[in-house]
């Protein structure tokens, strides 16, 4: 089995970030789903960014901004000199802890990479993210010293879905001429995989249906073969909820690999790394859950005992940004905290467990 597959990884395995330009020769859409908060996989998006608009790839779908701050986002890209607070502002409003290099140097490469093109190949980032009314939520908890009732709480998540996150593709799309690369978490990558739900029984979680239906989901629906999907080879979720996380496939893809590459992207559908077995939370409710059934390519970046963690920005909640982020930061928490003690706990999720 491992001849088999090292044989095909030698002759149709490519680089990770040749891998995912390549795909947009037969597709318009590319998803590449994280687990959030990897190095590599993020180092990957700054080596892509400066290589996409030679291969006609002029717009990113990012979940790390929201659909409600595009007019922000189209801001920063254009203006002369990277303006630093309006890229923090984007990324607190969006999520009120996401104060990592990693990520806001995705803003910044774009608008360096979009300084040296012609005005019809810059890059543009679309926000797919939902807009949930923190400040709202956040006022009556302070002022009213109660959390919101029902009709309160569905009005703070008005407006919020993930076929929302589809519409601004099929708003900016044109079939044959546009390409988009999308940058999300795993989970809104699914396309035409569905999700399972589930409930826990003693240690063990069991399936109780396909209730979920994530962004890649709605796309699947809309474009069909237009639509490429990738995950990254990460930490999978146990049926167990006390075991530790698994390697996909049991961790035969990392012993094939490892000894010969240090990374690689390489195809699950219509292959034969596709075809093995995997028995992580991903397969329940599936009656012969395959890796093909759940990504159509996948990259490796390395040993997961080697997966690095992204970087905080030391400053990130200032002075300056302090109300925004007290107005933003999710279900009032830590609100009362001084900036120090703020940066401290970015610090503390920055630290990758695998």
């Amino acid at each position: 089995m491992n001849e088999r597959l090292l044989e095909y990884l030698n002759k149709h395995g490519k680089s990770p970030v040749d891998y995912v330009l390549s795909k947009f020769e037969h597709h318009d859409i590319v998803l590449l789903g994280e687990m959030h908060g990897v190095g590599q996989q993020l180092a990957l998006y700054h080596k892509l960014i400066p290589r996409l608009a030679e291969h006609g790839i002029g717009t990113i779908a990012y979940e790390f901004a929201r659909r409600e701050d595009q007019a922000l986002v189209d801001e920063l890209l254009d203006k002369s000199d990277f303006d630093l607070p309006l890229a923090k502002k984007i990324m607190i409003k969006q999520e009120a802890y996401w104060g990592y290099q990693e990520y806001l140097d995705v803003f910044r490469l774009v608008w360096s990479v979009n300084k040296e093109l012609p005005a019809s190949q810059k890059i543009r980032i679309l926000g797919l993210n939902d807009s949930i009314n923190w400040p709202l939520y956040n006022q009556i908890c302070r002022q009213e010293n109660r959390e919101p009732n029902a009709e309160e709480i569905k009005e703070c998540w008005k407006g919020c879905g993930e076929m929302y996150w589809a519409d601004v593709i099929s708003e900016h799309h044109s079939p044959n001429q546009t390409n988009i690369l999308g940058i999300m978490g795993s989970h809104h990558a699914f396309t035409k995989y569905k999700e399972p739900s589930w409930r826990l029984e003693g240690d063990e979680k069991v399936f109780t249906g396909f209730e979920m239906v994530r962004f890649g989901n709605y796309l699947q629906e809309r474009y069909g073969e237009k639509l490429f999907n990738i995950g990254f080879y990460d930490p999978w979720e146990s049926r167990m909820a006390a075991e530790k996380s698994l390697h996909p496939a049991g961790g035969i893809i990392e012993q094939v690999i490892c000894p010969h590459y240090p990374e690689l992207g390489f195809d699950l559908k219509d292959s034969p790394l596709g075809d093995l077995q995997d028995e992580s939370f991903y397969a329940l409710g599936y009656a012969d859950f395959r890796l093909k059934d759940i990504y159509d390519g996948m990259i490796y970046t390395g040993r997961l005992q080697d997966l690095q963690s992204m970087t905080p920005i030391a400053d990130f909640i200032d002075e300056e940004n302090i109300s925004l982020f007290r107005d933003y930061v999710a279900y009032n928490d830590d609100a009362d905290k001084s900036i120090a003690e703020l940066n401290a706990i970015i610090r503390g999720y920055a630290r990758l467990e695998t």
